[in-house]
């Protein structure tokens, strides 16, 4: 995924979260989005039944953006 698709879909705003890094549109921010996945299990489509004014891209758009990310 490019850097323009995942910008797409990411967005940081300074005072909006904390400024960190959150789903486009939404409050939802990455860290939230990597606890659900990473740490709870669940599925993307369990994130998009719980959430679902997000879209499957939101999430792929996440993943790939910690893929480019050093941890």
């Amino acid at each position: 995924m490019s850097i323009a698709v995942i910008q797409e879909h990411i967005e940081i705003t300074p005072g909006v979260c904390g400024g960190k890094p959150r789903i486009a549109g939404h409050r939802i921010r990455v860290q939230d989005i990597v606890v659900w996945h990473e740490q709870m299990g669940m599925s993307p489509d369990e994130i998009l039944y719980h959430y679902p004014s997000i879209t499957l891209s939101d999430i792929y758009a996440e993943e790939s953006l910690l893929s480019r990310s050093p941890r």
